[in-house]
């Protein structure tokens, strides 16, 4: 069992892409117990980790010698044998409870989850960091209050992968958990992880050639205008956020903006006023060669819009590879 605690997703999620979460259990029942005045001995019981009883765990911990006392028991590896004391049953009574080994339904699917996520990582490519950071995701939300977390995909392929180990456990040669571990990774290289290795699909932390382009994100709108286009690429920081408010409302031409950007050392620490609108791709200092465009009819004072971006001259992370066909003398290949 891995000693790591970490996932990527949750029962919650787990259950949202496989809604036969529930039919799992790792418990499993033990039978033919032995009495011996108020002791209840189960011989070839196999491993006992976690001890139930009518359903119910046995919240006394176990013992490292015989147990004495109500409540009390012991798993003894070498002997295959689970002692249990309770003067309370008898040698018949004893066969009318039900006594089980296993783990508690939750701590069971967190290390299936747990385990997922470890094979998740051991699927992607060298190029990504593991474990996958979290990161913010598209929100109409200011920069400061946005929640980071795992992308989507990711969160899917670990439901997935855990489905597929869940199946499996029950059933090995199940068609069922084919399907679902075929949606990760496939022969025809068509599964998410498939994707994510060859660049097709990006991760929201990713740098690729569109990122110095930067990304709209909708703070706040009262007016009828939407910045609905980037163009350029960014020259300046690493990363930097780009903050545009509008300061003067109104139509094309009258409406006006300030732009905050880095400066200062830190974001939102520079900035430039009196920007107008014009309605065509606007190349406003402190974009950073960045252009924006605004389409509607009426801006408002305090509209704003951040655009998280990253420098041109910064490392794409997750390039795709493809194929051309290669030619001599006018043949092809």
């Amino acid at each position: 069992m891995a000693v790591t605690s970490f996932k990527y997703a949750t029962q919650s999620d787990l259950t949202n892409y496989f809604n036969r979460v529930n039919d799992f259990s790792s418990k499993r029942q033990i039978f033919s117990p032995v009495t011996n005045s108020n002791l209840h001995q189960f011989h070839n019981c196999g491993l006992v980790e976690v001890l139930f009883i009518n359903g119910n765990e046995v919240t006394a911990s176990e013992n490292a010698d015989e147990p004495n006392a109500n409540g009390e028991w012991r798993y003894i590896e070498g002997e295959d044998v689970l002692q249990y004391y309770d003067d309370t049953l008898t040698s018949t009574t004893v066969n009318n409870q039900i006594f089980e080994a296993g783990k508690d339904f939750q701590t069971f699917m967190d290390q299936q989850l747990v385990n997922a996520s470890m094979e998740l990582n051991n699927l992607l490519d060298a190029k990504y960091p593991t474990p996958l950071p979290k990161n913010t995701q598209i929100s109409e939300a200011a920069s400061s209050g946005l929640t980071i977390e795992y992308d989507a995909i990711v969160v899917k392929a670990t439901c997935y992968i855990c489905a597929s180990n869940l199946i499996r456990s029950k059933d090995p040669t199940s068609e069922e958990a084919d399907y679902y571990y075929s949606l990760v990774t496939n022969a025809e290289l068509t599964g998410i992880t498939d994707r994510l290795n060859k660049g097709e699909w990006k991760l929201s932390f990713e740098v690729d050639n569109k990122d110095s382009q930067g990304s709209i994100r909708k703070i706040t709108q009262a007016g009828t205008m939407q910045l609905v286009e980037t163009a350029g690429e960014y020259h300046g920081e690493p990363y930097d956020l780009l903050r545009i408010t509008c300061t003067t409302g109104g139509a094309y031409g009258t409406a006006k903006c300030k732009v905050e950007y880095y400066g200062g050392d830190k974001l939102f620490g520079s900035e430039t006023t009196n920007n107008i609108v014009s309605g065509t791709l606007d190349g406003w200092g402190g974009l950073g060669g960045v252009r924006v465009r605004f389409q509607g009819a009426s801006m408002t004072a305090d509209d704003q819009w951040e655009i998280p971006v990253v420098s041109e001259a910064r490392k794409i992370s997750n390039s795709s590879t493809g194929t051309i066909n290669l030619s001599r003398k006018g043949k092809t290949f």
